[in-house]
Order: structure tokens, then C-alpha cells, then sequence
């Protein structure tokens, strides 16, 4: 698994982050919806739990943020 390679993605989904710490106090994948429930969206802070999964099962993240 590695940093996708497009920096015009790692730009888009870095930008996404920084808004998600900015409004949520944590790096949520710009993917993923937040709840607002604390304990569920533990599991969407980027490297989020699906990452490794999705990566070996698509080539990529959701957010195209890491690629195989």
C-alpha cells in the first residue's frame, strides 16, 4: 500500500482532512460520513479500518488517497 501517486487526489483528499480537523477536531476520511457518534466514527480517521481491505480488494481506498 502506497500514497497514490496523482497529486491532484492527494491534494483534494488532504484538503478534506484538513477541513474534517478544522470542523471535527480529527482527521476523518473526506470519504466517509461523519455521525457525531464518537465510538462509530473512531473507525473513519484516515488510515481508516477499511483502507487495507479496500485497497486489496479495489486497487485503492474510497478515497483514492492510498493505491496498491
Amino acid at each position: 500500500m502506497k500514497i497514490n501517486p496523482d497529486k491532484k487526489v492527494v491534494e483534494e483528499v488532504l484538503a478534506g482532512l484538513a477541513a474534517n480537523q478544522k470542523k471535527y477536531g480529527k482527521r476523518y476520511c473526506p470519504c466517509r460520513i461523519v455521525s457525531g457518534n464518537v465510538e462509530e466514527d473512531a473507525k473513519k480517521i484516515c488510515p481508516c479500518v477499511w483502507c487495507k481491505e479496500e485497497v486489496e480488494r479495489d486497487g485503492h481506498c474510497l478515497c483514492n488517497l492510498y493505491v496498491k
